[in-house]
């Protein structure tokens, strides 16, 4: 039987951990800061002016952008994102996959009081507003220049962004365990997947560049610098395992990779 690599780190590697923290902290303090905040904003302002204002130039372009930013469009973009952890090549070797799916869910979790903190402290401090379509004119507004498809275009409280910080975590992940053409696939993924909220100015580029970024950084310090997520993990598999098992049962469904590992 092969013994699968581990998906996360199993041992303490302090410099790089501190490293990680420290490059996280500096971005969010070039955010709070003053001086800082004006340059960031005027790098938000020209990216949504050249984002969303490509909206106007083409009814088909805008239709394009408005279905990205559905609900609908938003589950097909998690199912693209859990067939790169369930299937061999994109990131993970077979062996590897429903440890590194059990992974993948456990820095979410890690992830999830870390945003929540954030967030708070971002809408406390004034540092998180209305969104730039909320705020900035002229503005291509999905739901009003194309009110029949249910697109999502602004937001009360943008920051941080969570769709770019899940994607920047998730694509972290499968770069950590391998680095080849599907993860070269990978990086163009979580690249196109966090257009969407930035054509509609429902976030601006700090969003994701500052909160999500941040974000991620501090979550995959600790799954690629500490032995920590790596034991919990073990845990977690010995609770999803059988069930795993169980689901191999399934006719069809047990001839997947990710149930033949």
């Amino acid at each position: 039987m092969i013994t699968p690599e581990p998906v996360f780190s199993t041992r303490w590697r302090p410099a790089v951990l501190i490293a990680m923290h420290l490059f996280a902290a500096i971005l969010l303090f070039s955010f709070v800061s003053e001086t800082g905040r004006a340059i960031w904003r005027t790098l938000d302002t020209l990216v949504f002016y050249a984002l969303n204002g490509s909206l106007f130039t083409h009814e088909i372009w805008a239709r394009f952008w408005a279905w990205m930013n559905t609900r609908e469009l938003d589950a097909v973009s998690a199912v693209v994102m859990l067939l790169f952890l369930t299937f061999p090549g994109f990131g993970l070797k077979r062996e590897q996959l429903q440890a590194g799916f059990t992974g993948f869910l456990l820095l979410m979790i890690i992830m999830l009081p870390m945003r929540e903190l954030l967030s708070d402290y971002a809408v406390e401090t004034g540092l998180s507003g209305p969104s730039p379509s909320l705020q900035l004119e002229p503005a291509y507004r999905f739901s009003t220049e194309l009110p029949e498809i249910p697109a999502k275009d602004s937001a009360s409280t943008s920051f941080p962004g969570d769709h770019a910080s899940v994607l920047m975590v998730w694509l972290g992940f499968l770069l950590f365990n391998r680095r080849s053409w599907g993860t070269l696939a990978a990086t163009l993924v979580a690249v196109f997947l966090m257009l969407p909220r930035l054509f509609g100015g429902a976030h601006w580029f700090t969003d994701a560049a500052v909160g999500g970024l941040s974000l991620a950084l501090v979550t995959l310090a600790w799954a690629f610098a500490s032995p920590v997520p790596g034991w919990l993990n073990r845990g977690l598999m010995r609770i999803l395992g059988p069930l795993y098992r169980l689901a191999g049962r399934i006719p069809l469904l047990g001839r997947l990779p990710f149930f033949r590992g």
